[in-house]
Order: structure tokens, then C-alpha cells, then sequence
């Protein structure tokens, strides 16, 4: 839903995200003072009241921010893990395949630093615009069709491309769930929840019998942290987009610790 975040500067979305809510608050607070002050009469007015919703209400809704707040947090750790797997996994089958005799050893190892390249300089640029790379899948294809070309001659040569074939099968899962993992996002419905539960929350300090100044501060205030809880969700909401987006460094470490060396 706020996709449109990732086309910003991080520093300018964390901006708008708290400056909207503190002034709409702020322009809520002064517009809203008389009819607040012939309903509720002057301070302290029925504070009780709605002190009282604000709680019952802030419980939830601060239970709910949390929640998701936590879950968005674990999908960007697990998200990263993921890359962590895959390139362990691509830097065991380059040396797995670093074994195998030539000519076959200079393809299979060539493959993989052409995929590892990829995915530096293609796949994360990529993901991080919000588009789908596609040319991974094409190197991926040419590496196991040049794995299972090669006939093995030894025994020993036997055990080396089985292990190899189930180290390619592992790198291939952790691809495949990698790939899905950047399809993620909170659904539009739970935003929508999210925003009214805001826009609630947001009224209800509207209606307090306070001296202005007072009022505006804690106005201010308290709708500058909604507006950081929400920042901090739509910014993680999807792992691999926009300036928070997870790291390839788990790949330029096995790019340079391994196939360069």
C-alpha cells in the first residue's frame, strides 16, 4: 500500500510519515477547540471520558502496532538469512566443483561466478526499484545443464558429483525461497485497519479540555511516535525494497573470500 515510499529518500518518507500526523493533529486540536469546549465544557471538561477510551483503545491498537511492527522486523532477519544461505550455498558447490576435472571444472566455476554477478550487480538493483529479475533463472539452468553433463570416470569421481547434485539441489531451494520471500508485504486490508485505528486514536486527543499550548505539545507528540510506527512498518514492509532493504553482503563476502581468490 505504501509502495511509493521506496521511490524516496529514506530521510524525506520519515518526514512525511510523522509530519502528516502531527499536523493534521495540531490543525484537529485548534479547528475542533470551540465545539470540543461547548460539548465538553472547559478543562477538565469530561478528560476522564475520554482518557478513558484513549486506554482501552490505545491497548489494542498499540498491541496491534507491535504485533506487526515485530512481525515486519522478523520477515527483514529472515529474509537476510535467506541470503545468507544461498550464498553459503553457492560458495560450497564452487568449491565442491573446483574438484572435478578440467574442462568441466572452469565451466561449472565460471557459472557460478557469472550467477554470484548477478546477482550483485542485476538481481538486488532490481528488487530494490520493485521490479523481478528474471536472468537468474537462465544461469541457474545453464549451470545444472552443464552439472549433469558431466559423466563421471572413478568411484571417487561417483561420490564428488552425487554430493555435488545434492549441494545444487540445497542452493536451489534456498533460491526458490529467496525469490518468494520478496513477494511479501502486509495486506492492504490490515493498512486500512491500521490507518483508521490511527485516524481514531487521533480524534480522541482532538477531544480533550486542555490549555492550548499544552494540548498541541502533547497532540504533537503523541502523533509524531504513531507517525514513527508507521514509518519504521512501511519501510520494512518489504524486505528487499527501497533504503532499509536487506544487504547482499553475504555475497560480496563469498564473492571476494572465495571465487577470487
Amino acid at each position: 500500500m505504501f509502495t511509493w515510499i521506496y521511490e524516496l529518500p529514506i530521510w524525506l518518507v520519515f518526514v512525511i510519515m510523522t509530519g502528516v500526523p502531527v499536523v493534521l493533529t495540531c490543525a484537529g486540536i485548534v479547528l475542533a477547540r470551540p465545539v470540543v469546549l461547548r460539548l465538553f465544557g472547559p478543562e477538565p471538561g469530561n478528560n476522564d471520558t475520554v482518557i478513558m477510551v484513549l486506554t482501552v483503545g490505545g491497548v489494542f491498537y498499540g498491541l496491534l502496532l507491535g504485533l506487526i511492527a515485530a512481525a515486519t522486523y522478523e520477515s527483514n532477519d529472515h529474509a537476510q538469512g535467506l541470503i545468507a544461505d544461498e550464498a553459503a550455498a553457492v560458495g560450497t558447490l564452487y568449491r565442491e566443483v573446483g574438484a572435478y576435472p578440467e574442462p568441466e571444472r572452469t565451466v561449472l566455476q565460471r557459472d557460478l561466478v557469472l550467477y554470484t554477478e548477478d546477482v550483485l550487480r542485476v538481481v538486488f538493483p532490481t528488487l530494490r526499484a520493485g521490479e523481478e529479475p528474471m536472468g537468474g533463472t537462465a544461469l541457474v539452468t545453464r549451470f545444472q545443464e552443464d552439472l549433469l553433463r558431466f559423466q563421471p570416470e572413478t568411484p571417487a569421481q561417483e561420490i564428488l558429483h552425487a554430493a555435488t547434485i545434492d549441494q545444487f539441489a540445497a542452493f536451489d531451494s534456498d533460491r526458490r525461497h529467496r525469490i518468494n520471500a520478496s513477494q511479501g508485504g502486509i495486506p492492504n486490508v490490515l493498512w486500512w485497519v491500521i490507518l483508521v485505528g490511527a485516524a481514531i486514536n487521533l480524534v480522541l486527543l482532538c477531544l480533550f479540555s486542555l490549555e492550548r499550548g499544552a494540548h498541541l505539545l502533547l497532540g504533537g507528540l503523541f502523533a509524531f511516535f504513531l507517525g514513527a510506527m508507521l514509518f519504521l512498518i512501511a519501510a520494512m514492509d518489504y524486505p528487499f525494497r527501497g533504503d532499509l532493504s536487506v544487504t547482499p553482503q553475504p555475497f560480496e563476502s563469498m564473492y571476494e573470500n572465495v571465487m577470487r581468490r
